[in-house]
């Protein structure tokens, strides 16, 4: 919005575009305002490449100061279960050839498996590659029970939309 020229550009997209759009919406400002065009593409392109590289180094940091040595605290059908989140609704843990397997069921795209980072903490590795791959974290009480599950991007680029962090799944108990 340029209020004093009364101009206001908007540029809709359906798909993750932002370099593109904001791309578009630059290049049209420049030419509404009657300034020298810059390439915004090359300028908006450098940027997103400055932020994959920085988010990469973020992963690559936490691989390598993991400890590699650790070990979960229980074997895999211990995690398996059912829990629930108040706002996902439930999640089911599996073992499918003795490796952990979540499935969100009110999200089809959240389906994949646990790879084992560290102590109680696994990578979920969505099947659909489009969903940015999330830490499961398991607290325990002090019986080894799960108490719950949290879930934090393993990328900083990471659609904020998937909100992981906000999500806390407690076991869903089972009557005796």
């Amino acid at each position: 919005m340029v209020p004093e020229e009364r101009l206001g550009i908007v540029v809709l997209s359906n798909g993750d575009a932002a370099e593109t759009v904001g791309s578009i919406a630059w290049h049209l400002l420049d030419h509404f305002l009657g300034v020298a065009p810059t390439d915004w593409i090359d300028a908006l392109s450098k940027v997103k490449a400055k932020r994959e590289r920085e988010a990469e180094e973020v992963v690559l940091k936490a691989q390598a100061t993991r400890n590699r040595d650790s070990k979960p605290s229980l074997p895999p059908e211990k995690y398996a279960g059912t829990y629930r989140d108040a706002w996902y609704g439930e999640a089911s843990l599996t073992v499918d050839d003795r490796k952990l397997r979540m499935r969100f069921s009110h999200s089809p795209g959240l389906d994949g498996s646990l790879d084992h980072f560290q102590y109680d903490t696994f990578i979920a590795r969505w099947r659909d590659r489009t969903v940015p791959d999330a830490y499961v974290t398991f607290s325990l009480q002090p019986d080894g029970s799960i108490r719950d599950i949290r879930l934090k991007a393993v990328s900083p680029l990471a659609d904020f939309s998937y909100d992981f962090q906000d999500l806390l799944f407690t076991p869903v108990r089972t009557a005796p």
